[in-house]
């Protein structure tokens, strides 16, 4: 399956007043993509927030997309099995399972090409049976992405999520998605609002009339990425989704003083250390 090119973050939305509002506020513009992960600790509050609110916008389940993922403590096939169950019970079936992460703590020692493999056999289980509609991999590099090619029966990941923004670029990753028909979704596209100041990404909205956080978003979108900011203020996600709604595109030569700002650097996770 493909996923709608705009969603929002759930990470650190740990409260249900806070979901039903931010969920509230994004649902009336067309924003139907939630992802979320085991690691979240939230799947059971998304769940309960949809069932309540989605009929008051004439929705119902099928009308939205859930992305969750593996905790990287549940890597292995029986693990990942029981854990997915556990997250698939809250949603009735996942839209997109990814693993989250492509080792483990107390890794020392341990065949992970194994332990990834039985993840990725159990994932491909869950889809076969239909309470999973598609699976798929967060922050694998190139390096386990073509070990991953070496042992799934299901053909590529449906979806790469990685940090992406104007400072990460990941190019060798989306080439990666690019030649095997792999959609990619980036998180963090805001740089945790440190990009916010940076004179270029200023520069860029001040000649469009519009927000850093709008720039930043409108860049990640025409890249082609599924775009997915994370705030727990409804007012910040109706400016975030206005960068998606507004039909106002960035010029070719704004997209490229942005690109001016790759230098590699995470403010997540860098999966280039294992």
């Amino acid at each position: 399956m493909r996923l709608p090119n705009y969603g929002i973050g759930t990470y650190k939305l740990e409260d249900v007043t806070t979901l039903r509002n931010v969920i509230n506020a994004v649902l009336p513009l067309g924003v139907r993509l939630f992802d979320t992960a085991q690691w979240y600790c939230n799947e059971h509050l998304i769940s309960e927030v949809l069932s309540t609110e989605l009929p008051k916008h004439g929705l119902t389940r099928e009308d939205v997309v859930i992305v969750s993922k593996v905790h990287p403590r549940n890597h292995g096939y029986e693990k990942a099995r029981a854990s997915t169950l556990e997250s698939i019970s809250h949603f009735k079936y996942i839209d997109m399972m990814l693993v989250h992460w492509p080792g483990m703590h107390g890794s020392a020692g341990v065949d992970m090409r194994a332990v990834r493999t039985g993840t990725w056999r159990a994932l491909e289980e869950l889809m076969q049976s239909g309470q999973l509609r598609g699976i798929g991999v967060s922050n694998y590099t190139v390096s386990h992405l073509e070990e991953l090619m070496e042992y799934t029966t299901s053909g590529p990941p449906s979806v790469l999520q990685s940090e992406f923004h104007p400072r990460c670029q990941q190019a060798e990753v989306r080439g990666f998605c690019d030649k095997h028909n792999v959609q990619f979704m980036g998180y963090t596209p805001l740089g945790r609002q440190d990009l916010f100041n940076k004179p270029l990404v200023r520069e860029v909205g001040d000649k469009y009339g519009i927000t850093p956080s709008q720039v930043l978003l409108k860049w990640g979108l025409q890249k082609g990425a599924v775009t997915i900011p994370r705030s727990s203020k409804p007012d910040r996600n109706v400016e975030n989704a206005t960068s998606w709604t507004d039909g106002v595109s960035l010029k070719q030569e704004d997209m490229d003083l942005l690109d001016q700002l790759n230098d590699d650097h995470h403010y997540c996770w860098n999966p280039d250390l294992l």
